[in-house]
């Protein structure tokens, strides 16, 4: 096998010492975009968890909005957005000071919503209460939830975005 041979015009030291770094920039920069590739794969992916519908009531277009909201809220304001369509009883998952959540029974007629803590200070304690009675629960009511929820999240988003000068 000719490749593993040394060459008689491998050249000088310095000569074998360039080719080496260049072969390890090469590895290293195949290993950089095999990294880029998948972490941007891995970030879709748990872009797509983000929205867990047991009942199958909301659309693709619905779960498009969903998602792109998600990803909005993670770029502009560092928030998690889980949204839970329970087909039964609702339970809300495990969440981190960083998660939004929204969840929904339609057959219970339930509504949840919880917030970091930050964003619960931010928002004031009546915003909670607005969307899930106001909001989330007259659309559970009209059968009309999946609209009612990406209302609740537009809501969410245009209510962080109003500059706060202090309260009354």
């Amino acid at each position: 096998m000719s490749f593993f041979r040394m060459s008689s015009r491998a050249g000088s030291p310095l000569e074998r010492f360039l080719r080496g770094m260049a072969l390890l920039a090469v590895i290293a920069g195949v290993l950089w975009a095999f990294e880029a590739r998948f972490s941007h794969l891995a970030e879709r992916l748990e872009s797509q968890q983000a929205i867990s519908d047991e009942t199958g009531g909301l659309s693709d277009g619905d779960r498009r909005f969903l998602r792109q909201a998600a990803e909005d809220l993670r770029m502009r304001f560092g928030l998690e957005l889980r949204v839970r369509v329970a087909a039964g009883e609702l339970t809300v998952p495990e969440l981190d000071e960083k998660t939004v959540f929204f969840g929904l029974s339609p057959a219970d007629k339930a509504a949840r919503v919880i917030l970091p803590p930050l964003a619960a200070r931010a928002l004031g304690p009546d915003f909670v209460k607005i969307v899930e009675n106001d909001m989330l629960a007259a659309a559970l009511s009209a059968g009309q939830w999946p609209k009612g929820l990406c209302a609740a999240v537009v809501f969410l988003e245009r209510q962080l975005s109003e500059p706060r000068t202090g309260e009354k």
